[in-house]
């Protein structure tokens, strides 16, 4: 630290004192209109959007030195955190958590990426190093049902990429890390033809080993005992483990990760091109430790690849009306391994998903104070058909012959189809100079659901500029993933469940002394929880879930220093059951006599930023994330130790801790780095992570979703970055 300090000092010295990049005003920056409609079907401006929103700048991704969307998104997002899980891993929100990432939303350009099936969600797009595409991040705090459709139960993530409107030229980045080792490359290439037309060419790879060294652990003693035989191997409570499992963060199967995004832009049209190939390989669950041999236990995790196609038309009808047409078509190709090499049946699950949207909505404004959306969608989706990835990796991982095309409990070769349609609505109304109302409706029917309702009404009054308040119900839904209602609809037939929640949210933002800006966020769900039963092996109603949060930010701009503090906080009000006999599950262990909280979540989650700029050639960037503990996670375990279960099995697959409740204790990630304009066309970019670590290494503890006593100490690491812009 002393090092990177006095490196400062130096060139800033060399640089002059001087500051030529003088940041706006908060009052001149709450002026600019930024029209947007993430969070809206009718464009609004940031300060009016009905919603808790962050928005993620290109620079604020260059500044962070993020090494994938899940690190830039704990970074920046109040109240957001994700865990491991064999499946990959999975993103929350104030709470709202769940074994699959399918209460999240992720769209690239508006666009749903997220995979259907099960065991999907939003999987795609969050484990890249190569970010270079990405020329914004928008992330809404809060259910968006009325404008996303079903799955948006926590919240939205939206992708922007860069177009020829907002990139031209040549530019080439080489990016490389130790500790958590990768390497990396990027190119991007903008071009316009003439005023109205342009293309824009990304192409990113990235070969990621991870960290080999980031201590593996469990909160008890438990010994592994491969089948067929083999020693037997001590794994001790709070203990590295005495063997090799996968690197940390490390790609799946050290294969090689490629993103490309192809765009060509006229003047009321735009088609896109995109593919992706991820992976993450991810330890197996804890109780696998008991069986596994250790040579499965290095080839578990997950991959997907994904191809879409995208276009849309603008047709002008008169000055107050507009129409738009999108059509688009999407394959996803996922693939997890369960249980590594030589693997019984059903160790690996892979399919292949095609989905084709067409969305036709109509923009029409009767006069200056209103503006009105109406539309419709039609999603197609067809199952079951074998996905690439498995060929590529049956051979490697040695599955038995037939090993299944979908994911369990289907037999192989099962195909089916499903197909949703929906209207949606909103009008905004601009009453007067301080009060705006939004008002906005969206119905979905399922094949395999009844029909789905989703309003949200919001109502914002900014008496001055520096100022504003909010109020907003939101009822949004999820049908269960399609697999799931698929079993249903086949076994039981009858519609799926769906998914509900109620939301109501008050927001306050006020700007002091113009350089200060305070927002504090208080809201209210009342959830109809569909969730995985274990006890079933299906995905169906639980129960509701009452909970309150409170989320308070600050922000300071000062002509060298930027500084922000985020605090969220989050309680379970209460909990109930649907069936009073269920004696697993994943929410909170207080309909069990433990406790008052949710079990896979901290209540308590700080964050803080502070951004120094030395000279307009050198800044100084620090981010602090704290996670201050998981009292539910603690209750649940006590709830499983207090209860009689078998030995060999049942036992070892829950929450559970010996003597020390540190596995479910506090968290705390620190990074810092150094952004340094070389010239007109070179930047460096230096970037340390999880510093702490090297005090104590389980201040970078990290825990594995459900099963909250597996938790992983994440390393300490270095990445330097050299971007070079033709001219």
């Amino acid at each position: 630290m002393l090092i990177l300090l006095s490196a400062m000092m130096l060139i800033s010295r060399v640089e002059g004192a001087t500051n030529d990049l003088l940041s706006l005003e908060l009052e001149d920056l709450s002026q600019v209109a930024v029209m947007n409609t993430a969070a809206t079907l009718t464009a609004t401006d940031t300060r009016h959007t009905p919603a808790s929103m962050v928005r993620i700048t290109r620079e604020d991704i260059l500044r962070s030195g993020a090494r994938t969307l899940d690190e830039l998104l704990d970074i920046y997002v109040p109240g957001l955190a994700y865990m491991y899980k064999l499946e990959g891993t999975q993103l929350g929100i104030r709470g709202i958590i769940s074994d699959r990432n399918n209460k999240i939303l992720l769209t690239v350009n508006g666009r749903n990426m997220s995979v259907k099936t099960r065991d999907g969600g939003a999987i795609t797009e969050r484990w890249f190093s190569t970010l270079g595409d990405i020329r914004s991040v928008t992330v809404i705090s809060s259910p968006g049902s009325a404008v996303y459709g079903p799955g948006a139960i926590a919240g939205v993530i939206d992708i922007e990429t860069f177009d020829s409107n907002s990139f031209e030229g040549t530019d080439f980045s080489l990016r490389g890390g130790a500790g958590e080792e990768f390497l990396s490359g990027e190119m991007r290439y903008g071009h316009k033809f003439d005023e109205n037309t342009g293309l824009f060419f990304y192409y990113g790879m990235d070969d990621y080993s991870g960290a080999d060294d980031a201590p593996h652990k469990l909160a008890f003693d438990m010994v592994n005992q491969p089948w067929p035989g083999g020693n037997n191997i001590l794994i001790e409570a709070n203990e590295d483990f005495p063997f090799r499992t996968t690197a940390d963060n490390g790609a799946f199967e050290d294969m090689l990760r490629h993103k490309l995004h192809l765009q060509l832009d006229g003047e009321n049209y735009s088609l896109w091109a995109r593919y992706t190939r991820s992976g993450l390989a991810i330890p197996t669950s804890q109780h696998q430790f008991r069986y596994l041999n250790l040579e499965n236990l290095q080839h578990t995790g997950t991959a997907n690849q994904q191809l879409t196609l995208f276009g849309s038309y603008t047709q002008e009808i008169s000055e107050k009306t507009r129409l738009e047409y999108s059509l688009s078509y999407l394959l996803s190709d996922v693939l997890i391994s369960r249980y590594g090499r030589n693997s019984i049946r059903g160790g690996l699950r892979n399919w292949r998903e095609d989905n084709a949207t067409l969305n036709i909505t109509a923009h029409h404004s009767p006069s200056a104070e209103q503006n009105i959306a109406l539309g419709m969608e039609f999603i197609y989706n067809r199952f079951g058909r074998q996905g690439w990835l498995y060929e590529e990796y049956d051979d490697t991982l040695k599955t038995p012959p037939g090993s299944p095309g979908v994911p369990d409990p289907l037999e192989d070769g099962t195909e089916w189809h499903s197909n949703m349609l929906s209207f949606f609505g909103e009008y905004q109304w601009l009453m007067n100079e301080q009060w705006t109302a939004f008002a906005g409706i969206r119905l979905d029917k399922h094949r395999y659901t009844p029909w789905m309702f989703s309003p949200r009404l919001a109502l914002i009054y900014s008496p001055d500029i520096n100022q504003s308040y909010k109020l907003s119900y939101d009822h949004s839904v999820r049908h269960a993933d399609d697999l799931d209602l698929y079993l249903q609809n086949q076994l039981e037939s009858g519609k799926g469940d769906v998914e509900k929640i109620d939301h109501l949210e008050f927001i306050y933002t006020k700007t002091l002394y113009q350089k200060l800006q305070f927002d504090l966020s208080t809201y209210f769900n009342h959830h109809q929880v569909v969730s995985f039963n274990p006890e079933k092996f299906i995905t169906e109603y639980l129960g509701t879930l009452d909970t309150f949060g409170m989320e308070a930010q600050l922000s300071y701009h000062q002509d060298r220093f930027d500084l922000y503090f985020s605090h969220a906080f989050t309680k379970q009000l209460d909990f109930d059951l649907e069936d009073p006999q269920l004696e697993e599950q994943n929410i909170s262990a207080s309909v069990y006599g433990y406790g008052n909280d949710l079990a896979n979540w901290n209540n308590h989650i700080s964050k803080l930023r502070f951004d120094y700029r030395f000279s307009n050639r050198l800044t100084w960037n620090n981010s602090l994330r704290i996670y201050w503990g998981m009292p539910g996670a603690v209750d649940m375990a006590d709830y499983n130790r207090n209860r009689e279960l078998p030995y060999s099995w049942e036992r070892f697959r829950l929450p559970l801790y010996e003597d020390s409740k540190r596995a479910f204790e506090e968290s705390l990630f620190l990074n810092t780095g150094l952004d340094y304009r070389a010239g007109r066309n070179l930047s460096i970019h230096l970037n340390a992570y999880n510093l702490l670590g090297l005090f104590d290494e389980d201040y970078n503890k990290r825990n594995y979703f459900l099963r909250t006593s597996h938790y992983r100490d994440t390393e300490p690491a270095i990445a330097l970055r050299f971007t070079y812009r033709l001219d």
